[in-house]
């Protein structure tokens, strides 16, 4: 079992702007757990937590110790169940709001099928980006319908 101690430990933080973020990150995402767990009904666990996100345990340990920070998916699955705050805090711009709607849909998923809705989700941002496509397109949708079939989540 892991116990609070590796769980709520904080780097220190460097120069960079990554490193600053690797600074605020951790504090925030501790603070953001510990809601989370108090939250919860009877005795929900770290590796419930982890599962939630949909990502490894040592990956999300460390997040929470600030030896690493999360970056694309990871980042949309961190704001599906604590909200977009977490990109402020890594100084990253915000996906569409159109597109994390279509993410909220899912949040009844976990481990690696909610991992592979937010890759989609970004793998479909990035289509409409290049080609400058609105998100309440039929072009969109046709998009969306195509990349979640590439990621097997067409079922």
């Amino acid at each position: 079992m892991i116990n609070s101690e590796h769980i709520f430990h904080c780097s220190d933080s460097h120069s960079s702007t990554k490193a600053n973020n690797m600074s605020k990150f951790p504090a925030w995402f501790n603070r953001a757990y510990k809601r989370w767990n108090r939250s919860q009904p009877g005795e929900e666990d770290f590796l419930a937590f982890c599962d939630l996100l949909g990502y490894s345990p040592s990956k999300v340990l460390a997040w929470l110790h600030g030896e690493s920070v999360p970056e694309g998916p990871e980042v949309l699955s961190i704001a599906g169940v604590f909200g977009i705050d977490v990109y402020t805090v890594l100084s990253l711009p915000k996906p569409d709001p159109e597109l994390l709607k279509i993410f909220d849909l899912f949040s009844h998923l976990h481990g690696e099928d909610r991992s592979r809705v937010a890759l989609a989700i970004l793998d479909a941002e990035r289509h409409l980006q290049e080609y400058d496509i609105s998100t309440s397109s039929s072009a969109a949708k046709e998009i969306l319908k195509n990349v979640f079939k590439k990621y097997g989540l067409d079922k």
